[in-house]
Order: C-alpha cells, then sequence, then structure tokens
C-alpha cells in the first residue's frame, strides 16, 4: 500500500504504551518489504511533540525508503494518549487518511504496573505507587483502550484499525506478526531474525534519579534522534549520587530488576475504574474477547 502522498507513511503503530509496540516495531523494521525510520516515536501528530518541525521534517524521516518498500510506517505511542495529547487522530487523517492503523493493547493492569515502573526507573515518577496510579490520570487514561479507539473510528474506517493483543504477540508470535503482515499487504509468511526477542522491557532496565528527568525529557524534545535520551544520561548517571531525594524511597523500593506488584485492594479499584471501557472494547475485539477477566 502506498502512502496517500509521496514520502508519507502508508501505516501508523499508535500504541499502547509499554504493550510491546518497540518490539513490534523491531518485527516489522526487518521485513524486507517494509520500512520504518531508525527513530522510534517521532510523535509527529502529538501537539506538544514534533508537529512544530512541520511536514518537511517528517517527510525526511522515510527519505531512505527504498523501491522494494510495499509497506512505509512508524509507531508512536503518544498517539494513542487521550486525552493529554488531543487532536491527534484528526491531524493523521488530514495528511495520511489513507493510513492503515495498528493499536497493542495489553491486560490494563499490567500496563499500568509496566508504565509506573517505567516513570519511576526514568525519574519522572516519586509517588507511592498507592497515590500515583489513582490521582495521575495518565495510568488509568492510557489504560482505556475503547476511548483511544473512539478517537480513530470517527475519522477512519473500521477496517483501516487492526487491535493486536500483547498477550497474543509475546506467546503466539508467529501467528501474531504474520496476521500484521497480511494487514499491511507485506509477505505474511517472512520470519523475522529478532522473533525471538523482546525488546525494552521495563523490568532489569536502570534506574535514573527523578533529577534527571527535566534532562531527558528536554534532550528527548529538542532532539529526536536521541531516543529517549538514554545513551546520553546513561554516561552521566555513573557520577551521580545515589542520594535522589524524594524520589529515593521509591526506586528503592522497586529496584532496578524487581517487578512492582499492585496491592489487590488497588488492583480491584483499578479494575472497577476499567470495567466499562473495557465492556466496550468487546465491539472492536469481538466475542472471543475475554476482557483479560475484568470485564
Amino acid at each position: 500500500m502506498s502512502a496517500d502522498r509521496p514520502g508519507l507513511p502508508s501505516f501508523l503503530v499508535i500504541g499502547a504504551m509499554k504493550a510491546g509496540t518497540t518490539s513490534l516495531y523491531h518485527y516489522l523494521r526487518h521485513h524486507p518489504q517494509v520500512f520504518m525510520p531508525r527513530i522510534k516515536e517521532l510523535d509527529f501528530f502529538a501537539g506538544e511533540g514534533n508537529w512544530r518541525r512541520g511536514l518537511g521534517w517528517y517527510t525526511r524521516q522515510f527519505a531512505e525508503a527504498g523501491p522494494g518498500a510495499i509497506a512505509i510506517g512508524e509507531a508512536s505511542t503518544t498517539y494513542s494518549k487521550y486525552p493529554r495529547y488531543q487532536g491527534v487522530a484528526e491531524r493523521i487523517a488530514q495528511h495520511v487518511p489513507h493510513a492503515l492503523l495498528v493499536y497493542v493493547v495489553r491486560n490494563p493492569i499490567d500496563r499500568i504496573r509496566s508504565h509506573y515502573q517505567h516513570r519511576v526507573a526514568v525519574g519522572a515518577e516519586t509517588e507511592p505507587m498507592e497515590s500515583a496510579l489513582i490521582e495521575n490520570p495518565i495510568y488509568l487514561d492510557y489504560s482505556r483502550y475503547a476511548m483511544q479507539i473512539d478517537q480513530y473510528v470517527s475519522h477512519f474506517p473500521r477496517e483501516r484499525l487492526l487491535i493486536v493483543t500483547s498477550e497474543d504477540l509475546r506467546h503466539d508470535r508467529l501467528r501474531t506478526i504474520g496476521h500484521v503482515y497480511a494487514f499491511l499487504g507485506v509477505d505474511p509468511d517472512w520470519v523475522p531474525p529478532t522473533l525471538d526477542r523482546e525488546f525494552y522491557r521495563t523490568e532489569g532496565r536502570p534506574i535514573y534519579p527523578s533529577a534527571l528527568w527535566p534532562v531527558r525529557r528536554t534532550i528527548r524534545r529538542w532532539f529526536p534522534a536521541a531516543k529517549r535520551a538514554k545513551e546520553l544520561v546513561d554516561s552521566f548517571r555513573l557520577g551521580v549520587s545515589e542520594d535522589h531525594g524524594r524520589g529515593s524511597a521509591v526506586t528503592t523500593a522497586i529496584g532496578s530488576s524487581a517487578r512492582a506488584e499492585i496491592p489487590p485492594g488497588l488492583r480491584r479499584l483499578l479494575e472497577d475504574h476499567l470495567r466499562d471501557d473495557i465492556r466496550r472494547l468487546h465491539a472492536y475485539l469481538g466475542p472471543s474477547f475475554d476482557g483479560w477477566g475484568i470485564s
């Protein structure tokens, strides 16, 4: 499938955050008939992201696509972070109205747990889990998958949106990635050399002091090629004191490789908040969808 305009993508992986989009990006990028930029998370259609750089900048990200690229795309989880980022679906529909959309969803409680642990690891979260997951709306909002999908189906035909579960991508990977390839119109039988790998898992990542979070965020915004600015900040990290002030208790509690478990009472509260959205998600995923045992 060709792009709507020369040089623009024919598909977008729109999220969700902490649902396996980085792994999917690598499985797609290695397909000989697929082109994706070296930079994941272009964040172009998010108004607070790289929209200010202009369509010319965005088009240049796909300039290296060769004549054999049947599908040209990118992956940015900011595209499914409504209402934090608004107007994204409208911008996409305006500039690439015939784009195919791939949305990866995950058990929402597991996604929230991983999201929280990720934010602690990068120094963005200093609140204890019990207060952070309720008081900061991003944790629940990014797990309201039906709400995110609603933003797109008012601008795109339903058949242009493929919803993939993270669980299928992890446990039935070959069949699932073949389904994604077929959706994009490329050879569905090709097996990526990275198929046995999962990329950028939260567990085992280094912990950054909260004081460095503004630095990481600023570098990521102004220098997109410094993906998550992690390489640069890693070099700073060695000389930083382990006494990180207010965030140290959270960091110590989680550690660099521990799994942050959500207490049963908090889990039930989160499930109650998400139940209606998961019920609506059934309309998009069909009768075989089990709602992760929540709906």
